[in-house]
């Protein structure tokens, strides 16, 4: 059966409350956030190439802004790896690597090498053999190193190669945190978004297209930065301003918004011929800005004013990613895209329930009971299961 959303949030149930003193609920809200501006990048049409594309300037930046979600997405990953690891240095003067490798490997390869699967089954049936050679990189996690090189893949699990950045960041990191001092993390961080920039302006100098760019590693590499700064700097709230928590949330998006429409930090037909390499780190920056602004303001907000299923979501926001975009070309398969952008947008409107459906599907069947192994392995627990 279906696991069911939970009542309440369990953040703190009784014989559990002292195991789950890492839990973050308000974590998990930003992870649905950062799922469904994704979903809401893949699943609402751009015009057609004919339309005038000056008189949708705005509509399109919009939706270009949802692209963000992933850059949030990074931003919180590492504000929590930091911030975990940080936590079990401080009670044990150490950390084990060993155990922290053992639990990634259990939170991310089942699902993200059944995804793989699906994509090269897809592949196969549809004789696309260019997606299977493709999917064979994303197994060394080189799928973004692919994308760079060859482009986008035209397959439902394309979407993949961000966890490779995620796991090429993963080799670096625990090390960097069992080695430095809090002070050398801050540098590190540093290094990091001045190599993002230069990384920028080189590429700003070749006019890269927008798959050299936002499937770069180094570029990315200032979100995980920005989530690195702000676990560093993390401060505990006595008391929580909802206003300065919701004023953080809400500028989170303008920033991003004055990137894409002032700066075309992503345009929708790829390249950033356009745009000089100070523009581009300009854009970048302001990306970065926006998730520390919505991070901040989550944490700011705290669990009790979170709603419960947004909380729920962000737990599985795993699956929802991994199944989101083949549940949108499956439910287009119902819809005529000749008859015009309703009945696009209404396939979108199909596919988010679909989506929700499989994951919690996913969540329950495939994943926990990986994540209950990997229950054993943790030294902070963070999260219920």
């Amino acid at each position: 059966m279906i696991s069911r959303i939970p009542h309440s949030v369990p953040v703190a149930e009784s014989a559990n409350h002292e195991r789950l003193h890492g839990y973050r609920p308000e974590l998990d809200a930003v992870r649905f956030l950062a799922f469904f501006l994704v979903f809401l990048f893949h699943a609402v049409p751009f015009p057609a190439q004919s339309t005038n594309l000056n008189s949708w300037h705005l509509g399109i930046a919009l939706v270009q802004l949802c692209a963000n979600g992933l850059c949030l997405f990074f931003t919180l990953s590492a504000y929590l790896i930091t911030d975990l690891l940080l936590t079990e240095r401080h009670n044990n003067a150490a950390i084990s690597v060993r155990k922290f490798y053992i639990r990634r490997v259990l939170r991310i390869w089942p699902l993200y090498f059944l995804g793989i699967a699906i994509g090269m089954l897809i592949a196969t049936l549809i004789h696309r053999t260019s997606d299977v050679t493709g999917l064979g990189w994303y197994l060394i996690f080189a799928g973004n190193i692919y994308c760079i090189f060859f482009g986008w893949l035209a397959n439902p699990m394309s979407l993949l190669w961000s966890i490779s950045i995620e796991e090429q960041f993963y080799l670096l990191w625990p090390w960097a945190i069992r080695l430095l001092s809090r002070r050398g993390l801050a540098m590190c961080a540093l290094v990091f978004i001045a190599g993002t920039n230069i990384t920028l302006f080189i590429l700003a100098q070749h006019h890269a297209v927008d798959t050299e760019v936002w499937a770069n590693t180094f570029v990315q590499f200032e979100m995980f930065a920005t989530g690195i700064l702000l676990a560093l700097a993390k401060k505990r709230f006595a008391e929580r301003r909802a206003g300065a928590g919701y004023a953080l949330v809400l500028a989170g998006p303008i920033l991003w918004l004055i990137a894409c429409v002032e700066l075309d930090s992503k345009q929708p037909a790829g390249g950033f011929t356009a745009i000089g390499g100070l523009a581009l780190m300009i854009c970048f920056a302001l990306i970065a800005l926006g998730c520390a602004s919505i991070l901040q303001g989550f944490c700011i907000l705290g669990p009790g004013r979170m709603p419960r299923w947004a909380v729920y979501l962000g737990k599985i926001s795993f699956g929802l990613y991994v199944y989101h975009v083949l549940a949108i070309e499956l439910a287009r398969t119902l819809f005529d895209p000749a008859r015009g952008l309703p009945y696009l947008a209404a396939s979108g409107g199909l596919a988010f329930p679909l989506t929700v459906a499989v994951a919690m599907i996913s969540y329950q069947y495939i994943e926990s009971p990986f994540l209950r192994l990997k229950r054993r392995f943790e030294i902070v627990h963070s999260r219920p299961i």
